[in-house]
């Protein structure tokens, strides 16, 4: 302890110094260029020292390229991405019920497609045509949700749409995956 305090009142004393001399010197600077030159000089080797040490200190010891990698930092996959917007859609959130429905329409008709040996340009024809979905799944249900109209630009929002205006999207997009899942 004593030889803390020690360097801390050799600190103290150094700095009372500097700041004195540096007073004196300030003062002095009224009278002489020469003293302004000397007091200018000197800020400027100080300045330079200081940064000469930062920049040896930063380049004897460099950074890594690479930091540690941080938890979290992985980009999800395609079903934690689902699983999210399926949480934020049973919430409310439109732009999540859209995509939800629109991942399940796509998923359904690509095992409806596979089921039934038909071309992807056949199944999109079959999926613009009432009648057609009608014979194919020969469920009202199923076949207002897969249903696109040809030239409207609002056909995939549609059906969560009616379905937020006829009791609620969870209810009504469960009650269609119950019934995509019971076709055969």
């Amino acid at each position: 302890m004593g030889q803390a305090r020690n360097a801390l009142w050799s600190v103290t004393t150094v700095l009372v110094a500097l700041a004195l001399l540096l007073g004196i010197l300030f003062y002095l600077a009224q009278f002489s260029g020469s003293v302004q030159w000397f007091l200018g000089v000197g800020f400027l080797t100080a300045f330079a020292a200081l940064a000469w040490a930062l920049i040896l200190r930063r380049s004897a010891d460099p950074a890594p390229l690479v930091g540690p990698a941080t938890e979290g930092a992985y980009r999800d996959g395609d079903l934690a991405i689902l699983a999210a917007a399926t949480r934020r859609a049973s919430r409310g959130l439109a732009y999540s019920q859209v995509l939800v429905a629109s991942r399940a329409r796509n998923a359904f008709l690509e095992k409806a497609r596979l089921a039934t040996g038909l071309s992807p340009e056949s199944m999109r024809a079959v999926q613009r045509d009432p009648a057609a979905l009608r014979r194919m799944f020969r469920d009202g249900v199923i076949e207002d949700f897969v249903h696109l109209d040809v030239g409207d630009p609002e056909a995939p929002d549609r059906w969560v749409v009616e379905a937020r205006e006829r009791g609620g999207f969870a209810r009504k997009f469960e009650d269609v995956l119950k019934r995509m899942e019971a076709w055969k």
